[in-house]
């Protein structure tokens, strides 16, 4: 650990003696040669959370609620460009933090990130924590996603070489960062690297295609692959394989533009790996397959999204003994609507890397200004055995009236939920729920807005006749309702109050909270009490427990 920690601390004298010595440099010979003298920025994030026991909505039994009370998470980046340089540094500090584990605490700081990246004529160059992915990210994404606890930085070197203006090719090398390790920052051992070409193609004034080609590999270390080893001869003789050091992926994709038509399509290919099954074993399948395509269409007043994703024994982690978002070298987008309101989002569909076929497509319509009809269709199931995994059918109606002071988005969701392949409990979850929100401008500063929605669960037994074999069972946990008041004061106040009522419970959750905004500083207190629940961003998810307490928000940038 000690040694650890002085590897980190040294990581970031260094870069930020780097950082200040290129800036005494860069500007030193700027202030000689009358050239840019160079531009801070950057950003800083800090979410605190005072925790309040509340063993009726389930806000017990873990360390925030019985003893720890208290937890912080921050970050603080300082970027600085001159003379053709970029360089930056990230402190994180996280204290008494849920962000990797929901019901164990992680307690770590240090140099998050640092990064130089310099342009020399045609070619990129950059060391550091890297952020970057290929194509849509099957093959390789590298990013981060904060309130999700997800960092997947890899710390290497990265070239990039303009062969034409509208021909590139870049690679990298490096280690992925382990932000899931709790008691420090620390990288994961086996390598990685890749490479892709990307370019552009003018077919005719109208049309263009961006086609590119990728290639990822990954090589085991000898201690994880010593590791993975020992846990397989534990198995029965029958399942027992031989697994290798490298495994390597591929992807070819393309964006064809014709007018207001877009079309893209990929299709990777995954060499034989070892990975865990649903029940949490090891096993190698020789070879994993993704197709992906979305394709849009829009003209005035109307636009269409249709998209199709085929997964086939396509988990990629930087080492087999990672789970749930840990590890992750690869991303595949799930094909569901981003919903908004509470309830219309509280069951998502998390990406199935092991298989799962998924289909959307979503249709806008506006006939006339202030009147806007949206459709939304989705349908995910297992491509090995057909079990459906999630399936929701959302439609509403916007009007906003010319010349009125109020405007109207009101519609209704249908979702059926596998909470069993999801959650690894219950059944599935089958909803009906109606929702509307109306806002109401008083002036140019003051308005108030209004939210209510429903959401009827066991929707096929009580609405479409079906029998229900569990009579006195409820579906997860059962109906909920919501109601939220907002009222806004422009350009800097906000105030809420909004209760979330479980009604077959009789269990309220009851939130109040008020915002500041000073501009591009934002402050916010929230008192709230939320039930457990699965959040997620673009099918990347993590298991949110029942919380009671308040929260503290602050975020700026300069």
């Amino acid at each position: 650990m000690g040694k650890i920690k002085k590897k980190l601390w040294f990581a970031g004298a260094l870069c930020l003696g780097l950082l200040f010595s290129g800036m005494a440099f860069a500007q030193t010979e700027a202030q000689q040669e009358g050239r840019d003298r160079g531009q801070f920025s950057g950003d800083f994030q800090t979410n605190v959370r005072f925790y309040q026991r509340d063993s009726l909505r389930g806000a017990a039994g873990i360390p925030f609620y019985d003893y720890l009370l208290y937890g912080v998470d921050s970050w603080l980046t300082l970027n600085y460009r001159v003379a053709g340089f970029d360089m930056g540094i990230r402190f994180d500090m996280f204290h008494n933090s849920n962000l990797f584990n929901p019901t164990r605490e992680a307690s770590k700081q240090g140099i998050g990130r640092w990064y130089i990246a310099k342009s020399i004529g045609k070619l990129d160059l950059a060391a550091g924590y890297l952020y970057d992915q290929f194509g849509s990210g099957t093959t390789f994404r590298a990013y981060e996603a904060r309130l999700l606890g997800v960092d997947q930085s890899v710390l290497g070197v990265k070239a990039a070489y303009h062969l034409t203006p509208n021909w590139t090719i870049r690679g990298f090398t490096g280690k992925l960062k382990n932000q899931f390790k709790l008691d420090d920052i620390e990288l994961y051992r086996p390598i990685l690297r890749g490479a892709c070409i990307e370019g552009l193609v003018k077919l005719n004034t109208n049309a263009q295609i961006q086609p590119g080609i990728s290639a990822v590999s990954r090589t085991l270390d000898t201690k994880t692959m010593e590791s993975v080893a020992q846990e397989i001869n534990s198995y029965k003789l029958e399942d027992r394989f031989e697994p290798k050091y490298s495994t390597y992926l591929a992807s070819v994709y393309n964006t064809l533009l014709v007018k207001n038509i877009s079309w893209y399509v990929e299709g990777a290919f995954k060499t034989e790996d070892v990975v865990r099954d649903l029940t949490g074993k090891l096993f190698n399948p020789n070879r994993g397959y993704v197709l992906y395509s979305t394709a849009t269409y829009s003209k005035k007043g109307f636009g269409l999204v249709l998209q199709g994703k085929y997964t086939s024994k396509f988990d990629f982690r930087i080492a087999p003994s990672e789970i749930q978002n840990a590890g992750l070298v690869h991303f595949l987008p799930s094909l569901t609507r981003l919903n908004t309101y509470r309830l219309t989002s509280r069951y998502n569909a998390a990406t199935q890397l092991l298989g799962e076929v998924a289909l959307q497509g979503d249709i806008t319509y506006t006939p006339k200004k202030g009147v806007t009809f949206s459709l939304n269709v989705s349908d995910i199931f297992d491509p090995d055995n057909s079990d459906q995994l999630f399936r929701e059918l959302y439609a509403d109606v916007s009007l906003k009236p010319k010349d009125k002071k109020w405007k109207l988005n009101t519609g209704l969701q249908m979702v059926d939920y596998n909470q069993a392949r999801f959650e690894q409990k219950g059944d599935f979850v089958n909803t009906l729920t109606p929702f509307a929100e109306w806002v109401y401008k008083f002036d140019r500063k003051k308005s108030i807005k209004a939210e209510l929605s429903y959401m009827l669960t066991k929707r096929n037994y009580r609405l479409f006749g079906q029998e229900d074999p569990h009579p006195d069972k409820l579906q997860d946990l059962g109906d909920f309702a919501w109601a939220l008041i907002e009222f806004d004061i422009a350009p800097h106040w906000s105030f809420t109050v909004a209760n979330m009522w479980n009604v077959d419970n009789d269990i309220h959750y009851p939130t109040v909270g008020v915002f500041y905004t000073l501009k591009v500083t934002r402050l916010s207190v929230i008192y709230a009490k939320q039930p457990a629940g699965i959040v997620c961003t673009g099918g990347v998810c993590r298991f949110e427990p029942a919380f009671s307490g308040m929260r503290l928000d602050i975020s700026t940038s300069f």
